[in-house]
């Protein structure tokens, strides 16, 4: 997507240092000794390396080779009558976060402003961040929070700018306020960029700066004019002609200016829709690019990070407003973030805290999102949303073992929003590490403790990486997107993420390792061939230039696995006269003739050779046609039709199933279907780096590499106790260190050459983690 730059408005001064934000500096006499009391120095304002000079030095590192461990300070200013008053709020509070193991602060907001003077001053800030250096940590600036604008908008900016002001007063979801003025605008983009250059003119030289949040839960409303102008010039790039978009959309424009994107026509074509989400999801990547690209022209020594607000694959939600594509972000950034609140999306499922199996779902999204790159919890609940809130409340064991969970997933580090509890506004009592008074409270204790381990281990779980995982989830944007714009349909809306999310959770509970895979993205054959088995849950959308990757990723020897409706349309909304589309009717050695969709369940009979086993499918059946040569491995009961067809292609196979697999599994996790699966997938997967043996469900297990040292984390999410042997290939005698949860109890191979073997014992919501290394 094409980068837009921003006009400067008249007399802006983007270009060179400003008067209204720059740092008031003083001569060096009429600055106060820096006791403890004192009111730190003013730091000169000092730029960095043109970022276009190649000889420009790369990012440091962005941490000191452990797992971070970070809590956001937060601390709303006018709590705090004077600023002596705030000074020894700092001095208290950094006491304590230091004793509780903590060593990151992602502080917001960076300035308050002087209503006398127009200007942003600095004294608490500037006090916060000398003390932060005396005490030996680092912190993160905050730049830009969410749409929210007022570190760098105050009220009287309204008076100057007539085309904002007249938004601002305009009801209706796209009004500028004082959470939500147009940022990108090009009347206030400016202002953003003199806020940037002060704050990193004032602190980007200071030792204890780690990296910059540049865009904290990135999102993007706006529907402003200028935005529809960017809208106009995409689409201009895409279809290149507009005999081509008039196809695509089914219309008859006749200049690029009559195309809008408020036409809410959707009869002949569901593409103005899906261009429409497809834009306003890219555009928050455009957007996080120009800020990262503004921030470089003061400082490109630090790392950048930004963390959408969990992601819509998990949490089922429409895209738009804190819901964004997670992959847009990962070009901008030198590792990926995230805010996690599960909290929030307890309170539309009853107040049940989420089962573990969601939050990996969670992660296994943000991790494939980053690609090679890490990714951190820039935000993770602490508690409520509110005192007033019915629901999120957080236990000791509940947040050890959450923070245990995103480990395992391979996040390489945790903050906590945030130390206090809100005193005050929408929020007031809610969140926090600590309770009002500024005690720990117990969820406090759990990150203390965690601190503690980390700080014994934490280079070590942070070199140690997520082993390769063996099976791929293939995802289509236009396929969610075309299911989410089936107003009327509510249940639709919602399959497609249950069909994903029932898959990911059989896969998961039998601790199958699983990427996802965006094929509305960039994709090669090498890429699919990394993993032995791949899955098409509900894609109801395949791009005609991925059918011939698909083609020769199975003739080499890769194992594809679709359901209903895959491959009924192609990526412009045109539905396939022969389906599965695109010519993988070949490869699946059939076709889909027909369906039922109902909502309600069909008998599935599957042949096995130990004899028939039954399950009933959610709502669709399909009638399937086999060519020669396929083999139906399971019929629908009540009509005899095929409902599972395997086919051999090349050196791989197939298999097409005329129900819906994940969402089957979504709507009964007990299913028969399930074992059947994993029957069928673990020839297919081949040798495993490790076994588990017990009675009941097994724990979640997560296996890390360093070289040739290993590590496991063990989590029981049931609500019973767990017990079993983990069996793991070895050579040689090997040395099992426990860092977390009870001491299991090792049987070192006899020969040399078989499996160590580990009993292991764990209570409900217990965690154990093993590091396992060459004698």
């Amino acid at each position: 997507m094409t980068n837009w730059p921003h006009r400067a408005r008249p007399g802006s001064t983007a270009c060179r240092p400003t008067t209204r934000l720059a740092p008031r500096l003083g001569p060096p006499s009429s600055r106060a000794p820096p006791n403890r009391r004192s009111r730190p120095a003013e730091r000169p304002c000092r730029m960095h390396p043109n970022p276009s000079d190649p000889s420009a030095p790369p990012p440091r590192p962005w941490h000191d080779g452990s797992i971070l461990l970070g809590t956001v300070y937060n601390v709303f200013h006018s709590e705090y009558a004077t600023d002596e008053e705030f000074f020894a709020r700092v001095d208290t509070d950094l006491a304590a976060i230091r004793a509780a193991n903590i060593r990151h602060l992602l502080v917001f907001p960076l300035s308050q402003w002087d209503h006398a003077t127009r200007r942003l001053k600095w004294e608490r800030t500037d006090y916060l961040v000398r003390k932060i250096e005396e005490a030996g940590l680092k912190f993160v600036p905050l730049l830009l929070k969410e749409e929210q604008c007022g570190h760098y908008f105050p009220p009287w900016q309204f008076e100057t700018l007539p085309e904002i002001r007249q938004q601002h007063h305009v009801p209706g979801p796209n009004r500028n306020n004082r959470e939500h003025v147009d940022f990108i605008h090009p009347e206030v983009f400016p202002l953003l960029e003199d806020y940037f250059r002060a704050v990193i003119g004032r602190y980007g030289r200071s030792p204890a700066l780690a990296f910059y949040n540049i865009w904290n839960e990135p999102h993007y409303s706006h529907q402003s004019p200028h935005v529809v102008a960017r809208f106009g010039d995409w689409l201009q790039k895409k279809y290149g002609t507009l005999a081509e978009l008039n196809r695509a959309w089914g219309d008859d424009f006749t200049a690029w200016e009559q195309v809008t994107p408020f036409l809410a026509d959707d009869w002949d074509s569901s593409m103005p829709s899906i261009d429409w989400g497809l834009f306003r999801n890219e555009l928050n990547g455009v957007i996080l690019g120009e800020l990262r690209a503004m921030l470089h022209r003061y400082d490109r020594s630090r790392a950048i990070n930004a963390n959408p607000v969990g992601t819509p694959w998990s949490n089922f939600g429409d895209f738009g407003g804190y819901n964004t594509d997670n992959w847009q972000f990962t070009a901008h950034e030198e590792f990926a973030g995230l805010s996690y609140y599960p909290d929030a999306l307890d309170r539309p499922h009853r107040e049940q805290p989420f089962p573990l199996w969601w939050h990996n779902l969670t992660f296994a999204v943000t991790r494939s999102a980053a690609g090679p790159k890490p990714y951190i919890l820039t935000e993770l609940y602490t508690n409520g949303k509110s005192g007033l809130t019915l629901g999120g409340w957080l236990d000791r064991a509940t947040v050890w073992q959450l923070a245990w969970t995103a480990l395992a997933n391979d996040c390489k580090g945790l903050f906590y929003w945030k130390w206090q509890p809100f005193a005050r506004g929408r929020q007031a009592l809610g969140r926090g590490l600590t309770t009002m008074d500024g005690t720990l409270a117990p969820r406090g204790e759990a990150v203390r403790e965690l601190g503690a381990v980390l700080a014994q281990w934490g280079d070590t779980l942070m070199a140690a990486r997520l082993e390769t995982r063996p099976v791929g989830v293939l995802l289509d944007m236009n396929g969610l997107l075309k299911c989410l714009e089936q107003n009327p349909q509510r249940g639709l809306r919602h399959f497609l993420y249950q069909s994903n999310a029932g898959l990911f959770r059989a896969l998961d509970e039998d601790n199958h390792g699983v990427d996802f895979l965006r094929t509305d993205r960039p994709l090669d054959l090498a890429q699919l061939r990394a993993y032995r088995v791949l899955f098409l849950p509900f894609q109801i959308v395949l791009r005609r230039s991925l059918a011939p990757l698909l083609r020769e990723y199975v003739a080499a020897g890769g194992c594809l696995v679709a359901d209903c409706m895959t491959a009924s349309l192609d990526e412009l909304d045109f539905a396939y006269a022969t389906q599965p589309g695109a010519g993988l009717d070949e490869v699946f050695g059939a076709r889909r003739l027909d369906w039922v969709a109902e909502e309600k369940s069909h008998r599935v009979i599957w042949s096995r050779e130990s004899g028939p086993t039954h399950f009933t499918a959610a709502v669709y059946r399909e009638i399937l046609q086999p060519a020669p040569g396929a083999e139906v491995l399971a019929t629908f009961a009540d009509t005899g039709t095929p409902a599972a067809v395997r086919h051999r292609h090349g050196l791989g196979q197939t298999l097409l199933l005329g129900f819906a697999l994940g969402g089957t599994l979504h709507t009964d996790p007990g299913s028969p279907l399930r074992s059947l699966l994993h029957g069928w997938l673990r020839p297919l997967l081949g040798p495993a780096a490790f076994t588990w043996a017990g009675a009941g469900a097994p724990p979640m297990i997560r296996r890390h590499e360093r070289g040739r040292d290993q590590v496991f984390y063990l989590i029981n999410p049931a609500a019973t106790t767990v017990e079993g042997t983990l069996s793991v290939p070895v050579t040689g005698a090997v040395t099992v260190e426990t860092l977390v949860g009870p001491k299991a109890c090792s049987v070192q191979p006899a020969d040399g050459t078989s499996s160590l073997r580990l009993h292991v014992r764990l209570e409900p919501a217990g965690v154990l983690v093993l590091l396992l290394h060459p004698a």
